[in-house]
């Protein structure tokens, strides 16, 4: 049996987070239109204090939460995360 490394890093191939390509170079922290939903979604259902299944864990991984012990960092890290996104196009919209 493959362990959790190696399911995660299989799966990450077939669902890995994309960037839009695009000719404009966003941060690292930018997610499109689609994955940003995704995260709007996960966020809503997500309870970090009850016990994560693995498809959660991979999900949090994939948005860049990799300490999953402490249910109040991974809450801060994902906030963080929509609000960066959200700021971000903020910033891109009043620059047009």
């Amino acid at each position: 049996m493959e362990n959790k490394e190696e399911l995660f890093h299989i799966r990450n191939e077939k669902h890995a987070i994309k960037q839009q390509s695009e000719d404009i170079n966003h941060p690292d922290f930018y997610l499109n239109d689609e994955l940003l939903e995704e995260l709007q979604l996960f966020c809503q259902n997500f309870d970090p204090y009850r016990d994560m299944d693995l498809e959660t864990k991979f999900r949090l991984q994939e948005f860049g939460v990799l300490e999953l012990s402490n249910p109040f960092e991974i809450t801060n890290k994902l906030l963080l995360l929509l609000e960066n996104n959200l700021q971000y196009r903020i910033k891109i919209e009043k620059e047009k």
